[in-house]
């Protein structure tokens, strides 16, 4: 038999007969294409679940790819199946949208694919319950910089077998070059970014997306468990808002091409649903009566430009009453369209509703100890910074803090919940914080510290300690924070509290860690956390 039938007659069978696998060894009978970049899942509802890989061709214009979910892992009772075409205009990408029967609700899955002979490593996934769990495990993290460490942390979460479903909440990559933040020690750890310029066009975006997945600890992760994503800012560029970036300059083309190269290939790199506007990413998650998820967009489609500090500072002197007026004039973060979605969207049946998204929301202060500290210590960009420690006034205009009545819009929504959770990304750290409005409690806001970007003490070092207890003494809805950490936030959701858990890894700096004990919090329905 020559090659085309057999291939033909083994592509019919691979379809209807399941095959014996053992772990996720990838099987190849001409070795014409292979899976490099593992499997994934993702936006689980109750009923549906995408499933995801990327097949690596040798000379394809495009291939017919099998996908098989089963309820057993060596897929002898296989409940859905179907085929799919992928090609080089999708980077050879492959999703489904497999619709899971009710009696396998909840339940573990497996799933594969087989393209050209070759069988893909086996994912395992689940969909959401439509009833009452007594507890559901949620797990949220973001900021995984490649050139920055290892990605212990994803181990460690694709080892927590309790979580049920993980967030990341953006940063999913960095755009930097080979020289770029956090590359400092890149060489040694052979985590020198591909390709070695900063990322613009649509190959750019796929070969760093592409150098990610051959990453084995987010590859374990991704087989282990479904994830819900929304992007922040660095799937694009550095602080990047509606119309143009803090790391987009004239001389990098067209912004809005550089955001549709960007949007291309996420879309085509994560295990996501797509929707009809690929700048609409937000949606939401029910989990019974006992929580609804809600993912904001704060990044990409409404928001206007940043203030900059810099704008206010002459002679080394910073004008803090003409940034306080601008401060407060009407300008768009999340916009109309996403704030009516989210009103229509809160329903108070729930007994949490959860809002995941990207940047810190609560108000925080700079702490008196920066203007104190010798700049000759310090990297000297920081420097002129430093004197509005003490001031009293938000200083992360890339923050909620820099669209303080965007924030208000957003407060006014979420008292109409039953108990507001926030999830935040971005900054690093380690953060609780109560959201008031006046003297209103709102919420609590839980922010997740890095996979492996840096954080305070990568900055200001053995003053750590002294800079987290300037921030809890000096900002009212800050509660605790930790600049030392980098790891995941594991939240156990039930009728009555939340325990938040901080789980850190000892280093991102070498392979070999360990799993420090986790810090936990206790949040009790609809009460601030004390």
């Amino acid at each position: 038999m020559n090659r085309r039938p057999f291939l033909k007659l083994f592509f019919l069978i691979s379809s209807i007969f399941p095959f014996r696998l053992f772990g996720s060894t990838i099987l190849s009978v001409n070795n014409l294409v292979s899976f490099q970049h593992g499997v994934a899942s993702g936006d689980p509802t109750n009923e549906n679940v995408i499933i995801w890989t990327r097949v690596t061709p040798s000379s394809h214009s495009f291939l017919r790819v099998v996908w098989q979910v089963a309820s057993d892992k060596h897929f002898k009772n296989i409940i859905q199946r179907g085929v799919v075409k992928t090609s080089q205009k999708n980077d050879f990408t492959v999703k489904a949208d497999p619709y899971i029967p009710k009696e396998y609700n909840n339940k573990k899955i497996y799933y594969r694919f087989i393209a050209d002979g070759a069988i893909s490593p086996i994912g395992q996934t689940k969909t959401l319950p439509y009833y009452n769990p007594d507890e559901f495990n949620l797990a949220f993290c973001s900021c995984s910089n490649y050139p920055g460490g290892y990605f212990n942390a994803y181990r460690e979460m694709a080892l927590n077998k309790d979580i049920d479903v993980f967030l990341h909440l953006g940063d999913y990559i960095y755009e930097y070059d080979d020289k770029g933040y956090a590359s400092e020690n890149a060489l040694s750890m052979d985590r020198v970014v591909d390709p070695l310029h900063e990322i613009i066009t649509l190959s750019d975006y796929r070969k760093r997306h592409a150098q990610y997945k051959t990453d084995i600890d987010l590859q374990k992760l991704h087989s282990s468990k479904p994830m819900i994503a929304v992007w922040d800012d660095h799937e694009f560029t550095n602080d990047s808002w509606k119309e143009g970036a803090e790391n987009h300059q004239s001389n990098e083309g067209s912004f809005n091409k550089r955001k549709a190269n960007a949007l291309k290939a996420y879309y085509e790199w994560m295990p996501i649903r797509e929707l009809k506007s690929k700048f609409k990413i937000w949606k939401k998650f029910e989990i019974g009566t006992l929580f609804q998820l809600l993912m904001l967009d704060t990044r990409s489609i409404y928001r206007d430009k940043q203030l900059l500090l810099d704008n206010y500072i002459q002679n080394d002197v910073f004008d803090k009453n003409t940034y306080l007026n601008d401060l407060d004039k009407n300008r768009s973060l999340v916009g109309k369209e996403q704030f009516n979605w989210l009103e229509n969207s809160i329903n108070d049946n729930f007994k949490w509703t959860i809002v995941g998204q990207q940047v810190m929301v609560a108000e925080v202060h700079l702490p008196k100890i920066f203007s104190f500290m010798d700049k000759n210590l310090l990297p000297e960009y920081l420097h002129k910074y430093l004197q509005i420690g003490g001031m009293e006034i938000p200083y992360n205009t890339d923050a909620w803090d820099g669209y303080p009545n965007e924030r208000n819009k957003l407060f006014n929504i979420l008292s109409k919940a039953n108990s507001s959770i926030v999830l935040t990304g971005d900054t690093h750290n380690s953060w609780i914080s109560n959201l008031y409005d006046k003297d209103n409690f709102i919420g609590v806001e839980i922010a997740t510290p890095s996979i492996s970007s840096p954080n305070t003490i990568d900055t200001f070092g053995n003053i750590t300690d002294k800079i987290e207890a300037g921030f809890i003494n000096e900002n009212k809805n800050v509660t605790w924070t930790n600049g030392k950490g980098k790891g995941y936030v594991n939240l156990k959701i039930t009728n009555d509290e939340i325990l938040a858990s901080f789980n850190y890894v000892s280093t991102v700096k070498s392979k070999e860690y360990t799993s420090l004990n986790p810090v936990t919090f206790k949040i009790k329905h609809n009460k601030p956390y004390i």
